[in-house]
């Protein structure tokens, strides 16, 4: 059996469509075998043996009892906050050490003095500098 390949390729080409998004009325199947060329599709595509698939959408369903439930007041108790500070702090903790790390290789290869590095450590704790870019511009001030 000749498979459809060509003609599905062809299609999707000419609905501008992807691949599974073209559908074949199989009682016309014998048409479009011989179907080869693009003006041939064409063809098909207006007669209604060849036709365009609707878009499959995302369902909500889920995300609107999630939201119905937070409306109704679950999931907003301590746990919930404790879980988002602790996230944060996760967070907080690895981009200080990557920053401190830096530093301590700027003070050993003698670019910043010691008074210098504790200035800009205490810089990144209060969160005025967040990387390492902004460790670059206090030491060009």
């Amino acid at each position: 059996m000749k498979t459809l390949r060509l003609q599905k390729r062809l299609a999707a080409g000419v609905m501008n469509v992807g691949l599974n998004r073209v559908w074949f009325d199989y009682d016309r199947i014998n048409e479009i075998k011989e179907a080869i060329t693009k003006s041939d599709v064409e063809a098909l595509i207006k007669d209604g043996a060849i036709k365009k698939k609707s878009v499959q959408g995302v369902k909500r369903r889920a995300g609107r009892e999630r939201e119905m439930r937070k409306k109704k007041g679950r999931g907003r108790g301590t746990g919930r906050k404790r879980m988002t500070i602790i996230r944060k702090k996760k967070g907080y903790a690895y981009r200080i050490r990557k920053i401190r790390k830096h530093l301590n290789v700027l003070k050993n290869a003698k670019i910043i003095t010691k008074s210098e590095s504790g200035k800009l450590r205490r810089l990144a704790k209060a969160g005025i500098i967040k990387n390492k870019k902004d460790i670059r511009e206090k030491i060009k001030k």
